[in-house]
């Protein structure tokens, strides 16, 4: 531990980061709104002492605090357990071994799941009579009898349990690496996150992980539709990357003042630029000075001077195993970017010169680099993290040539260009919450209800068109509202007086699993509207819905020996299956149910919501489901809601192993959802704005319903960034204000456009290369283009799968188009406008190459630079 700096854990100095609006990120006395947060970046940038305040602010006003790192072989639940356990002596002084009690017990059954159990009896008969008595013989038999509606406790049940002991104060659970944790993991979190948010408890999920953790929890989560709607109702993804060098700067000088160490200038200037943006760099530039300076001149020149080059030169130990972890592309592309001068390589050039078959590979590598920490992307220019690593990529020939600044650029251009990008926003809203919601209703229950109809003209919403069917699915691209007819069905329901079963599939427990924790938390329900006999005889069926089939262990024992001595004794045991008692079937409990509910004329509902994360065995279980339903002709329905491949796996899993689909899934009442029309949006958003007096004028209601682009889930964000910047009083929306939502909208949700990018296929990129340059007015679906070729039905499902992510999204009955407006625009800068224009990434003359076959392109080739100005990327040798 440093006497001036402090540990890595407890430094002497804490940099509080902001975002682009100045707005902090870090977590501090207040706590943020959102219940969630999920700190990216990559390697050094400082997730972990993200997470090392937040365990700080908690220690300082005596918050509940949970701490653990996510791995690879071991589960969260697991991980979880240890942690609290670690800290129940503290815990237990500060509540008491009473009030902690049902803390132990969930945490016990945190990692159970159907506990084994037996009970048996023994029969003992005795060999001979009387003084002939030459021992017994023995029998047993053991009846399996697990409880299988006990499933043990989950994430949620512990936080609940959590909050609830610390009696109202905050809970935080702080969580390092979770990009380490399984799929699983991840999908855990995921739902914690979404359970924090609707369920109000106090407490928060802080986490910490790489540049890919915002990818990995999308696919986790299987929720890859989230861009600015869905993933958004999960976690607050906060930024984590370089810092300025007014950031970094008092993160040493701070210390060294508190200490009474002399410093001059220019040495922490030296410092502070060899750190790059990088706060670890920064600490280790720091310990090396301190360990190298007197303690009459403290940090000089020279000790600056000697420092980087101790750390460099440890450093440089470590660079051919980083650079061995490359791909083939990824070295390639890192080379061509050390050649560069200092300001970077305009990437737009590079991927237009590749071509069509080469970009997307190129374009992947960067991202790689970029996840990995050794290249940093400024705009359309990306450089190499650290100035010693490029100096030992670049080629000898290079060493020692002058790369000074192109005087043919804009000085301030590159000014600004060598500075690291700011922190971007929180995606979540950084207002109170509550003034939204009282303004717009919440996600589940907007405050503007509108009948929606589909293509057709038909009313979709249950209360207003009757089922035809026992299986009713509400399909549509994500944000379009099937999850809000879901909560429409159940506020009928409700009001009706009917039993409604809700749960969400999820690829973390199977769906018998699922349907069992639903059933159980509505027994009351049940007991209400069918009896007390009933309910309890659906508890029994529950407790076989996951039991195939009762085993017994039976044993039989010989003990020879006198009667009171050493007996001798042999025994076999054999298992033995009881083949009639083979469990329940969601079938027969619906069976069940739907006894009740024709008596008392009564419907039951089960009601299933994010039908996309369900596995392709629960996809099995509910296409029977669906089809013993129909057979059945009883009042119990199943409502499901799912994107717009859930028909199309329905229908494989139909099919069972052979995978060819059969009728069951067109015996359900399909009802698509489509996106909204500007008429149908414009209402949403307007008329709560005249309940709430908020005065808005009507060319800024335009421009927001056009930016959400159909989508009521990104109208929501819009309105919602647009209302932070209105005064509560006398604020008003207009057209500048609805431009700067927008803007804001598309700034804060950069990270997740690259991490929907970095989840696409090479096809898929392409495709949305194609259709972000076609522009409002959309691109002909590859089927329906008029020459086929062998690349149509890839591309088709490219496009099928793009509209599933909610990436891409329906224009009339053939037509596609970018479904986010903020995505078109990135998609294009990514690429550079002429070659999103073009629709293709295409040869572009002499600029500047990379090779995916590991040529290297020549030295002097210029690239496209700034408003289309060519510059020497090379200094001329």
């Amino acid at each position: 531990m440093s006497t001036v700096f402090g540990s890595s854990e407890r430094p002497a100095y804490s940099v509080m980061r902001t975002d682009g609006q100045g707005r902090p990120i870090s977590i501090g006395d207040e706590l943020p709104v959102s219940n969630a947060i999920l700190y990216a970046g990559p390697p050094g940038m400082g997730k972990t002492s993200e997470l090392n305040q937040a365990a700080d602010v908690a220690k300082r006003n005596g918050y509940l605090t949970v701490r653990l790192a996510a791995s690879q072989n071991v589960s969260i639940e697991h991980h979880i357990t240890n942690a609290i356990l670690a800290e129940l002596p503290e815990l237990e002084k500060e509540y008491g071994k009473r009030r902690l009690r049902k803390v132990r017990k969930t945490v016990s059954d945190l990692t159970r799941s159907g506990r084994k159990s037996r009970w048996g009896w023994e029969g003992r008969v005795p060999l001979g009579i009387g003084p002939l008595n030459i021992g017994q013989g023995v029998f047993k038999q053991e009846f399996d009898t697990t409880p299988y509606d006990q499933l043990g406790t989950t994430l949620t049940d512990l936080a609940g349990e959590l909050g609830r002991t610390a009696g109202g104060k905050p809970v935080l659970l702080l969580i390092d690496d979770v990009d380490q944790g399984s799929d699983r993991d991840l999908a855990g979190l995921n739902e914690l996150a979404i359970h924090l948010e609707q369920s109000g408890l106090p407490v928060w999920l802080i986490a910490a992980g790489g540049a890919k953790s915002t990818t990995m929890m999308m696919a986790a989560s299987r929720r890859m539709s989230g861009i600015a709607s869905t993933f958004t109702n999960q976690f607050s993804v906060r930024k984590v990357g370089p810092l300025s060098d007014a950031e970094l700067r008092p993160a040493i000088t701070e210390p060294l003042r508190r200490a009474g160490m002399p410093y001059q200038r220019e040495a922490i200037d030296r410092l502070v630029r060899a750190a790059n943006g990088s706060p670890y760099r920064l600490r280790g530039f720091a310990l090396a000075a301190e360990a190298l300076a007197d303690a009459r001149t403290g940090i000089t020149v020279d000790v600056a001077a000697a420092a980087i080059v101790k750390v460099e030169n440890v450093e440089e130990l470590q660079y051919e195993s980083r650079l061995n972890e490359c791909g083939d592309a990824e070295r390639e592309l890192l080379a061509t970017v050390a050649e560069q001068d200092p300001n970077g390589l305009f990437m737009p050039a590079v991927l237009q010169a590749a071509g069509q078959d080469k970009w997307q590979e190129i374009d992947g590598a960067r991202q790689e680099l970029v996840a990995r920490g050794l290249v940093r992307e400024h705009g359309e220019y990306v450089t190499i993290a650290e100035p010693h690593l490029r100096e030992y990529i670049r080629a000898p020939w290079l060493e020692g040539d002058p790369t000074g600044p192109d005087p043919a650029g804009p000085e301030q251009f590159f000014r600004q260009l060598a500075k690291p990008d700011a922190g971007l926003a929180p995606i979540h809203p950084t207002a109170d919450p509550t003034r939204i919601n009282q303004i717009l209703g919440t996600a589940g229950n907007p405050r503007h209800r509108l009948d929606r109809t589909s293509a057709d003209g038909v009313p979709l919403s249950l209360d207003e068109r009757p089922p035809t069917r026992t299986t009713i699915l509400f399909e549509g691209p994500p944000g379009v509202g099937t999850s809000q007819e879901l909560s429409r069905t159940k506020a009928m329901a409700d009001e009706e007086g009917w039993t409604t079963i809700r749960l969400d599939a999820s690829p973390r427990e199977p769906l018998e699993f699922r349907v069992i924790r639903a059933v159980n938390e509505q027994l009351d329900s049940i007991r209400e509207n069918f009896g007390d006999a009933e309910a309890k005889h659906v508890k029994k069926l529950l407790s076989q819905l996951s039991l195939r089939t009762r085993n017994t262990m039976n044993t039989a024992q010989i003990r020879l020996g006198p009667s009171g001595g050493p007996q001798f004794g042999l025994h076999k045991s054999f298992e033995g299956v009881q083949a009639d008692n083979v469990g329940v079937g969601l079938p027969e409990v619906a069976d069940y149910l739907g006894q009740l509910a024709a008596a008392k004329r009564l419907p039951v509902l089960f009601m299933i919501d994010n039908l996309d994360a369900a596995t392709d065995d629960d996809m099995a279980s509910l296409s029977t489901f669906s089809k013993h339903l129909d057979e059945a002709r009883k009042p119990v329905f199943l409502i499901a809601a799912g994107g717009e491949q859930a028909v199309t796996r329905l229908r494989t899993a139909s099919g069972g192993k052979s995978k060819v689909a059969t009728t069951t899934p067109l015996k359900m009442d399909l009802r698509k959802v489509p996106l909204w029309t500007e008429d149908e949006l414009r209402p949403a958003l307007a008329e709560p704005l005249q309940q709430a007096e908020i005065e808005h004028e009507p060319a800024a209601i335009d421009k927001l319903v056009k930016e959400a682009n159909g989508n009521p889930a990104r109208l929501r964000a819009l309105a919602g960034s647009a209302l932070e910047l209105v005064a509560p009083d006398s604020g008003s929306v207009t057209v500048t204000v609805a431009n700067a939502a927008s803007a804001r909208l598309n700034a804060r949700s950069d990270l997740l456009y690259d991490a929907a990018w970095y989840n696409c296929t090479p096809l898929q990129k392409e495709l949305l290369v194609k259709t972000a340059a076609s522009g409002r007015q959309g691109l002909l679906r590859p089927a329906k283009e008029r020459v086929r070729d062998e690349s149509t039905w890839p591309r088709d499902r490219a496009a099928q799968d793009l509209l599933s992510d909610g990436l891409l999204a329906r224009s009339g009955k053939h037509h596609i188009i970018v479904a986010d407006p903020g995505f078109q625009d990135w998609v294009q800068i990514r690429l550079g406008l002429d070659a999103a224009q073009a629709g293709i990434a295409r040869p572009a003359g002499p600029q500047a190459q990379v090779a995916s076959t590991g040529e290297r392109s020549a030295p002097s080739r210029p690239a496209l630079g700034p408003g289309g100005s060519t510059r020497d990327l090379q200094a001329n040798r």
